[in-house]
């Protein structure tokens, strides 16, 4: 009898989940909306190397693309032949859109494949959701983004998702 109502119980807790997915947007879901936009940057220094062709950001970074912005310590532009390719960002590193939120200590925005790969100790949230892990990977084209933990003591992604987040959406 306990067992069936165990049972009853995770099932129902299972479909609410479902549900809950399917009403929410993915983190990060519109980026790849905004990747053919122009790119702002400000920050307290720049340092051009015009034989790398490389620009270097130091200090309160904020890179914008439409929604997404980008705040950093220290931004590398590698633009080769005047044509940006990749923004590496290190430091204290947020990339936030206009629903979700992801820290790390590096990111790396690779501009022609439209992907955004953080690393380190990596958090994202979105509204009461929060999810840790080692390595963060954006595919803005296929609208996909996966947590790993490789490198972690446990080895394992984990975090806290909050069912109610949904309802206030």
């Amino acid at each position: 009898m306990i067992r069936g109502a165990l049972f009853a119980g995770l099932l129902a807790l299972a479909s609410a989940q479902l549900a809950l997915a399917a009403e929410s947007k993915a983190p990060f879901a519109g980026l790849g909306d905004d990747s053919d936009k122009p790119i702002a940057v400000s920050a307290e220094t720049q340092q051009a190397d015009f034989n790398a062709e490389t620009i270097t950001y130091e200090g309160a970074v904020r890179v914008e693309q439409g929604e997404m912005v980008l705040r950093a310590d220290k931004v590398l532009a590698e633009a080769p032949k005047a044509k940006l390719v990749r923004v590496t960002a290190s430091g204290d590193v947020v990339v936030t859109s206009r629903d979700a939120t992801a820290t790390a200590p590096l990111a790396v925005y690779d501009i022609a494949a439209r992907t955004i790969r953080l690393t380190g100790t990596v958090v994202l949230t979105q509204g009461g959701n929060t999810l840790r892990g080692t390595e963060l990977f954006v595919d803005l084209k296929a609208g996909t983004a996966t947590l790993t933990a490789k490198g972690s003591a446990s080895g394992r992604v984990d975090g806290v998702l909050d069912p109610g987040t949904a309802k206030g959406q």
